[in-house]
């Protein structure tokens, strides 16, 4: 089989440009379908969000633990559009708070937060004793002083939200799975200039074949005597 100068870089440039578009194309797809970035608006959980920082959900969580930072919608708080908080006590726990105390005691136990602004977990001085419902949830701010949370609803079961009404759960951006996503889309991103670049190597490869030679139409061969 005759050689064409190029073919060999064309063959890689088409797998590479073809990778290079499946695999961005990809990764934004599964991000779009798994995660939802939302801007915070508010203060009620500083220190650890400010108004106007980006936060990255993952969509529909298959579970809600202590500590997850979530967005929820709840039409018994008469809240327009999802607010963001801290889940700090789930189905089957006892949290509880006394004007004068130092912390708050889940299970019966001081409940280290490091993350409350401030230092302090009790602002403004109002006290709970809950027991969490099954499929529930008591979601405060991380700004205690500043934050409308379950301790404000305690005639509607007793300030807790439904799992149900959790709508995402805040992913942090180092996360392996974000980091996967985006050593994809960056591979992929590469691979395009990368294909485009053999691409035009192949087609100057071509052009530069040299023409093979011919009889001349019209000139006369004269054999010696």
């Amino acid at each position: 089989m005759e050689h064409r100068p190029g073919r060999i870089r064309g063959i890689w440039a088409i797998v590479l440009l073809i990778s290079g578009v499946a695999l961005n194309a990809g990764a934004i797809a599964l991000m779009l379908s798994l995660f939802k970035p939302v801007i915070y608006g508010g203060d009620a959980m500083l220190p650890t969000l400010s108004d106007g920082d980006r936060v990255l959900l993952k969509k529909d969580p298959p579970e809600v633990r202590r500590g997850d930072i979530v967005s929820y919608e709840s039409v018994a708080w008469q809240r327009s559009g999802p607010s963001i908080g801290r889940v700090v006590a789930v189905e089957g726990d006892h949290i509880a708070f006394a004007k004068g105390d130092a912390t708050l005691t889940l299970n019966g136990q001081p409940l280290d937060e490091p993350y409350v602004l401030g230092g302090a977990p009790g602002d403004p001085g109002l006290s709970f004793a809950v027991s969490v419902p099954k499929g529930r949830v008591f979601v405060l701010g991380d700004n205690r002083g500043n934050s409308e949370d379950s301790r404000y609803f305690p005639e509607l079961q007793y300030g807790t939200l439904a799992v149900s009404d959790v709508t995402g759960v805040r992913v942090p951006e180092e996360n392996a799975l974000m980091l996967t996503f985006g050593l994809a889309s960056s591979v992929g991103t590469l691979a395009l200039p990368v294909g485009i670049g053999l691409g035009i190597a192949a087609l100057v490869a071509r052009r530069k074949q040299p023409v093979p030679a011919g009889p001349v139409w019209g000139a006369v061969h004269v054999e010696e005597s």
